[in-house]
């Protein structure tokens, strides 16, 4: 993983890219190790705010999860924006009766109950977007509740010159093989339809084709090989055995 400033990782990238020639100081190193990685600069684009860069073999679908689970709660500190909404439940607090006025200065329902203050109702203590302020900090602390925490999400994919965006790499193989898989059978399908032939639909048409030549063959007695080959082989492994001379006799008799 390699982290550091937006603008040095812009100009290694782009030195990166640079060709060797025979002026540059490292030329007899570069022109032995350097290799072309297509559209790497797409990268620089990408480069906004605090973000990070992984180099990893592994698959994403397997990486993404071990990334993104590694994550740290945090308390809301005073003009941070909120990412997602806090909400503090109905219960108690904790704290002793003589901190009820600043639940009161909040407009936030209490009560006292077995000596301590405790939330009757829901109270809505931070939106998602806007800043954290300096009565919100407090009341999250005084709680000890940290609603927010940090961690790394993956934003985007480069593989093969190409840049992955979240609603493609958080599909599961499994998923990307039957949308493939459904993709192809219609495809065959309309190539069918239309007479159109293609590397999805000749298979097809190759099969069809057999089976109207094997059911003429059949018809006006012609044969060969592949009909053979298909009129000689078992049918569900079984066969059947041939009488026995002395069974033929007694039925004669009879």
């Amino acid at each position: 993983m390699v982290v550091g400033k937006n603008t040095v990782i812009k100009k290694a990238i782009s030195l990166r890219q640079k060709a060797p020639e025979s002026s540059d100081e490292d030329y007899e190193w570069r022109k032995n190790h350097y290799t072309d990685v297509q559209n790497i600069d797409k990268i620089i684009s990408l480069l906004k705010g605090k973000v990070a860069l992984i180099f990893s073999d592994t698959p994403v679908y397997e990486l993404k999860p071990l990334i993104e689970s590694n994550r740290k709660p945090a308390a809301a500190k005073v003009g941070m924006v909120a990412p997602i909404d806090v909400t503090i439940p109905p219960g108690p607090t904790g704290l002793d009766p003589s901190q009820i006025s600043f639940f009161h200065a909040l407009n936030m329902s209490t009560k006292i109950q077995k000596g301590q203050i405790e939330i009757s109702k829901d109270f809505k203590v931070c939106t998602a977007g806007k800043k954290v302020g300096n009565s919100e900090a407090v009341l999250l602390a005084k709680l000890n509740i940290k609603p927010f925490a940090y961690g790394m999400e993956i934003l985007y994919v480069f593989e093969e010159g190409t840049i992955l965006t979240p609603e493609i790499f958080n599909m599961d193989p499994n998923t990307i093989t039957e949308k493939f898989r459904k993709v192809a059978t219609n495809m065959a399908a309309l190539s069918l339809a239309v007479g159109q032939p293609n590397a999805l639909s000749v298979p097809h048409m190759i099969v069809n084709s057999f089976k109207n030549v094997a059911s003429i063959a059949l018809e006006s007695g012609l044969t060969f090989k592949q009909l053979q080959n298909l009129s000689s082989a078992p049918s569900g492994g079984k066969t059947e055995a041939a009488p026995k001379k002395e069974e033929t006799k007694a039925a004669a008799k009879t």
